[in-house]
Parts: structure tokens; C-alpha cells; sequence
């Protein structure tokens, strides 16, 4: 299968708030909603609004009503991430190292945005950073309010492993700058299987103000 890498620098300046940290027992903030709470949690809306049948109206939440995350274990920590992104972010951040850099932060609400790209990617069968459904990385992460200063994107398909994919951005020299940028504090890394191509990843490598 024909293997693709593309990656994508953009800038802008931001000042929403990130988050919180995942959680069986979720207590809804302002400004959630079902739809961003699946996206952070990487779980289908329709899971979550089968699994809160005490929500009588799903477009309707308020701030402190908990919100059961289906396919969560314990009552605190972050979302389990799979063994091939964690193994993208480990590799970033070996580089990182080696050059001096201080390690890239693992963020879920970003983790669980690049699954729903690589997840589009895959279902239309395109490799870009324009998606049909979300428009560009700046949209997608602007509408789904996550605080960056800045944002990068390095995407791929046909790679059918985390080092096969990692290598070919690290010989690629926009995609080894983007890992390497001496900014960046957090990265989201999301990966699936299936489609034309087999195999599609994305990274959103960002920077935050400090505590954000």
C-alpha cells in the first residue's frame, strides 16, 4: 500500500482553557458538552448517551452533573492510550532528549482529537491536513476549545507500525522539525486501523502557556 506522510505548521493565539483529567465519574464544566466529553474520552457520543440514560435531554448539560465514561476503569487518571501511540510519543521524546529538549506532555483531550482525524482520514480516504468534516488543525482544535499557542500536525497512512511511521517522519525535515521544536509542550497522538490505506496516524504537537 502507497505510503503517505504530510505535515503541517500553524500558528495562532488562544486563550481557552484545557480540560480536565479523565475520570469514570466525569463532572461536567462550562462550556461542555456530551459530544466534547466523548471526543476527550475517545468514546462515540452515541456510547456516551446510552450510558447516561439519567440525561433526559443530551444537549442539554450543566456544570457539576456527572457524566458516566462507558469502558473506564477507577475513578481517577487519564484514558488508557493504545500501544502504538504511546510508542510515537515515547520515540518524540527520546529525540527530544537527545537534543536537549524537554519531553512532550501526553494530552487525551488532543490524544482523542487526533484519533477523530486519523478515524476521517481513514472513512473518506484521503491524507490531508484540510478534513471535509473538521476543515484545518486550527478549526478542529479551536471548535473543540483546547488552549494552544501553537499548533502542529504531522499525519501518515500505510505505515503499518509506530517505528515505521516515526522513522519516516524523522528522515522527512519539516515532519523532524515539527518533533523537535524547542517550543512545543504537548502532544496528542491518535492511530487506527482499516480502510484504503491500512494504517493512519496523526499528531497534534502544541504549545502551552505555562500551567495550561
Amino acid at each position: 500500500m502507497k505510503k503517505r506522510t504530510i505535515s503541517l505548521a500553524l500558528f495562532i493565539f488562544l486563550l481557552a482553557s484545557g480540560p480536565a483529567a479523565a475520570i469514570t465519574e466525569y463532572k461536567v464544566e462550562k462550556g461542555d458538552t456530551l459530544w466534547k466529553i466523548g471526543v476527550k474520552f475517545n468514546k462515540d457520543l452515541n456510547d456516551i448517551i446510552n450510558s447516561n440514560p439519567h440525561i433526559k435531554n443530551p444537549d442539554f448539560i450543566y456544570p457539576r452533573q456527572i457524566v458516566l465514561i462507558p469502558g473506564q476503569t477507577g475513578r481517577s487518571g487519564t484514558p488508557k492510550i493504545a500501544a502504538d501511540e504511546r510508542t510515537i510519543w515515547e520515540l518524540a521524546n527520546d529525540e527530544r532528549k537527545q537534543k536537549g529538549l524537554k519531553p512532550l506532555v501526553m494530552d487525551s483531550m488532543l490524544t482523542g482529537v487526533a484519533k477523530q482525524k486519523s478515524q476521517d482520514m481513514m472513512k473518506f480516504e484521503y491524507v490531508s491536513h484540510n478534513s471535509p468534516t473538521y476543515g484545518n488543525p486550527t478549526k478542529m482544535l479551536r471548535n473543540q476549545q483546547i488552549s494552544f499557542l501553537t499548533v502542529k500536525e504531522n499525519i501518515g497512512a500505510g505505515y503499518r507500525s509506530a517505528d515505521e511511521m516515526f522513522s519516516a517522519w524523522m528522515n522527512s525535515s519539516i515532519h523532524r522539525a515539527n518533533i523537535l521544536d524547542k517550543k512545543a509542550t504537548h502532544i496528542g497522538v491518535g492511530y487506527v486501523k482499516g480502510g484504503l490505506h491500512g494504517h493512519y496516524w496523526t499528531i497534534f504537537i502544541v504549545e502551552k502557556n505555562e500551567g495550561g
